[in-house]
């Protein structure tokens, strides 16, 4: 079994914990056969704030510096989380003109600018449970935006939400909630041929949450799906990925994707 963990963030990230170094050696111990790093570009931060262009002399550096660990076999993938880009395609785009890159994870962390621009993490559902469906409604029209936009690879974690609203907050919703607007937003990706993420969440659980996605996105006439654990830290390295490639067979996929050069190959489960 080729084991291919597609997002993974160091200390080339605001939030990473562990460098790229630290990290492929971590990942070469697991028994991993491919790590690609995915560190966070956010057109508009945590808080909401504008961040027109990015800087990517850390990612740059860490890579190098990793590059001597890589031992025979194993591939080495540099690529980039691309989060809240609906907020500025302009810098968006100007960001994606880094050359080497082979895999850019679409990804939305944030309320629309038009609601205030906050990650999801910061708010408390289990206080405030009204502003859920409010706040999933206008996630997944974000996501539909940036999928018709579609300069990314693969939808990073699509029920990212629920990890606050639902997990966190207790509160009773879930994508099917609105399902017209998830069908519109799996249809398109499937249709531009793009992937869509099966993400570990660091072998933390919410696995359930891909199932329903994963069979309609095959209804649909979605083939391209990409795993990986979202590791902060080299310990969390590949954690859940053996059950989100089990998820995936379950859910009647044969392959896996790997981005090489923005390119995908279909990696036998």
């Amino acid at each position: 079994m080729f084991l291919a963990d597609t997002h993974a963030h160091s200390t080339a990230s605001f939030d990473g914990h562990s460098s790229r170094a630290e990290m492929v050696a971590a990942a070469q111990r697991s028994g991993l056969d491919c790590l690609c790093f995915t560190d966070h570009y956010d057109v508009i931060n945590e808080k909401g704030e504008l961040i027109p262009h990015y800087d990517w002399t850390p990612a740059r550096r860490e890579h190098r510096e990793a590059l001597p660990l890589v031992e025979p076999g194993f591939e080495l993938g540099y690529g980039l989380e691309l989060g809240n880009a609906p907020a500025d395609f302009a810098g968006a785009e100007e960001a994606l003109r880094e050359p080497g890159l082979d895999f850019v994870i679409g990804s939305i962390h944030n309320a629309s600018r038009a609601m205030g621009g906050i990650d999801f993490y910061y708010i408390d559902y289990a206080k405030e449970p009204e502003k859920a469906p409010i706040h999933l409604r206008d996630y997944l029209e974000s996501l539909l935006e940036l999928v018709r936009w579609g300069n990314y690879d693969s939808l990073g974690h699509l029920p990212y939400p629920l990890r606050y609203m639902s997990q966190r907050g207790g509160v009773d919703i879930g994508l099917g909630h609105f399902q017209d607007l998830v069908d519109q937003i799996l249809r398109a990706a499937a249709e531009a041929g793009k992937a869509i993420e099966v993400n570990s969440y660091r072998g933390r659980g919410g696995l359930e949450d891909y199932a329903p996605l994963l069979r309609r996105f095959r209804a649909l006439g979605g083939e391209l799906v990409t795993c990986g654990a979202d590791a902060h830290r080299a310990e969390d390295v590949g954690k859940g990925l053996k059950d989100a490639y089990a998820l995936l067979e379950a859910c009647g996929y044969r392959y896996v994707t790997v981005f090489r050069q923005r390119k995908p190959s279909l990696i036998r489960l």
